[in-house]
């Protein structure tokens, strides 16, 4: 009997014990709920900043990413032009030489040719050396400017004299020296004589 009443003690000492701890937890899971409403605010805010930063960070890699992409362009752009250009020295160098073929060209004496033939076959091959040097100048893209009886251009042409005519004003009436071109970039400008309206 006594043993029963001993262990209805103990059972509700232990019950006793428990409540305030129970009650305590009670306390706890009730404050979570407004501890949580509390932090919600800072933690959107967070959130936000997160956000703001992820999309700036997006952005710059976008803006880097292009102007990568431009720097390879440029790099690209300028290496075709080095290449395209890169005999635009030695073509300028060349110039007075070709136009020597055409001088010698132009001015040979075609009825003594006639009658001597090694004088003939002397200027043949002066003529088939002055066209292959004009084939390889084309090959690289080198244009022969010689603008006789054309509409002057300040950007191709050098007037160096004006000769009264009845051409409409402005036309080229002689080409004193061919000018030179390599693809859009000008070598040497031609020079020559403009019409100009008779006094």
């Amino acid at each position: 009997m006594n043993n029963n009443n001993q262990s209805t003690n103990s059972d509700s000492n232990k019950s006793g014990e428990n409540k305030p701890h129970d009650q305590q937890q009670k306390q706890q899971n009730s404050s979570q709920p407004k501890n949580d409403a509390q932090n919600e605010p800072q933690i959107n805010n967070e959130i936000n900043n997160l956000n703001q930063e992820i999309a700036s960070l997006k952005d710059k890699n976008l803006r880097l990413l292009a102007e990568l992409d431009n720097i390879r362009r440029r790099s690209k752009e300028d290496i075709e032009k080095t290449a395209k250009y890169a005999i635009s020295n030695f073509a300028s160098d060349l110039v007075p030489s070709i136009e020597n073929f055409f001088l010698a060209s132009s001015n040979a004496p075609i009825e003594e040719l006639e009658k001597t033939t090694n004088l003939k076959n002397y200027h043949q091959a002066i003529d088939m050396t002055h066209k292959e040097l004009i084939k390889t100048l084309q090959k690289n893209n080198i244009t022969r400017i010689y603008p006789i009886k054309e509409k002057f251009n300040h950007n191709l042409h050098e007037a160096i004299s004006r000769i009264e005519s009845k051409e409409e004003e402005g036309i080229v009436l002689q080409v004193i020296q061919a000018g030179y071109q390599i693809g859009e970039r000008l070598i040497k400008p031609a020079l020559v004589s403009v019409s100009k309206k008779a006094s």
